[in-house]
């Protein structure tokens, strides 16, 4: 162990591992496969690709379909393995012994993770007492901090609150550096992407998914959109040939059906109106409104973990999200199919009426 980093050592690897349940609302997945049609014309899309060869170098066609998308120059944009290779690239290509990375708290906990492997130190801007985001908090820490990268997730996992994109340029016009926005859940927002204020804006890169709105987390597919002689400083830090051919023939495919997907988004978008109004006629809960594809509750009396292994032993599945103090006694809850709804709503009921034994501290 010790030829390992002390820094390494230090952190608690990222994980996921949970039972399959009836119902799975525990990772922000869209509750909907591809349809038969549409994984049959992809998949007719990767047999016309050589297999002996290389794939196309940084997805190149895939890479410029969506330019073209967002109406941005050639060059602008990147393909990952996830959204998340994309931002270890940005933080290995900004962040070293000396040099800060500012990130809200509570947010998603890689961010922390990738931000200490690149050798950054690390700020966090507390997130309001509403958890929603505090733009003059962030703009009093971007004076204070001097980060190379502030990040910010929006919406932002697990509350599901924004930065408006007025909000977003104010941080843009004071930051001393890189200002990324991940955009994982953006479709879901209802209001444009922060890749508008692209155009004469060289210190904001926009990380984008097709993990969630596009039901495709399983392609493991990622991009992000910045200005060209920004991505080309972030391929610097990706391996060559970082996306699979399988990856790129699939994600061309999804894109051919953009309007079909977009339909799904605002499928989604009714469906958590309605759970949500469902949760907060719950007595003992509280919902934050949320602009993603998932709805943080809080209980009132019941501890997390008690509750969240109550819904489990009744087949529903959700994410404790507890362990930060901000987010005390809170789970998130993924906006599935209407019968997913329904189930996970009749659980609730079920196990805040009858709740189980508390759990020792």
């Amino acid at each position: 162990m010790k030829a390992f980093r002390p820094e390494v050592l230090a952190l608690r690897a990222y994980s996921m591992e949970e039972p399959a349940l009836p119902v799975k609302a525990n990772q922000n997945e869209s509750p909907w496969d591809w349809p038969k049609e549409l994984k049959r014309e992809a998949l007719a899309r990767l047999a016309a690709t050589p297999f002996h060869r290389y794939p196309a170098f940084r997805g190149s066609r895939l890479a410029s379909l969506l330019c073209e998308r967002w109406e941005l120059p050639e060059g602008s944009c990147l393909l990952g393995n996830g959204s998340n290779e994309l931002l270890s690239a940005l933080f290995s290509s900004c962040l070293c012994e000396g040099r800060t990375g500012l990130l809200p708290s509570p947010s998603f906990s890689l961010y922390r993770q990738l931000a200490l492997l690149s050798r950054g130190d690390v700020r966090e801007v507390p997130l309001s007492e509403d958890l929603t985001y505090d733009a003059e908090s962030w703009l009093d820490a971007l004076d204070r901090v001097r980060p190379a990268v502030a990040l910010v997730c929006s919406p932002n996992n697990p509350t599901g609150s924004l930065l408006s994109l007025a909000d977003l340029e104010r941080l843009l016009d004071r930051a001393p550096g890189i200002v990324a926005v991940d955009e994982a859940y953006g479709e879901f927002s209802g209001i444009p992407s922060a890749a508008t204020l692209l155009p004469g804006r060289e210190n904001l890169v926009v990380l984008r998914t097709f993990s969630k709105a596009w039901g495709s987390a399983a392609l493991r597919l990622g991009y992000a959109l910045a200005q060209p002689r920004v991505t080309e400083q972030v391929s610097k830090a990706l391996l060559p040939y970082n996306v699979s051919p399988l990856a790129l023939a699939l994600g061309e495919a999804a894109l051919s059906r953009r309007e079909f997907f977009e339909g799904r988004v605002r499928d989604l978008i009714r469906g958590r109106s309605e759970l949500f109004e469902q949760i907060v006629g719950i007595e003992g809960l509280r919902a934050y409104p949320s602009a993603a594809n998932f709805i943080l509750v809080r209980l009132q009396n019941l501890e997390a973990a008690d509750v969240h292994s109550a819904l489990k032993s009744r087949g529903v599945l959700v994410r404790d999200v507890s362990a930060h103090p901000a987010l005390r006694r809170c789970l998130r809850i993924s906006v599935g199919t209407p019968s997913e709804d329904a189930a996970v709503v009749e659980a609730l009921k079920e196990v805040v009426a009858c709740p189980a034994p508390t759990s020792m501290p």
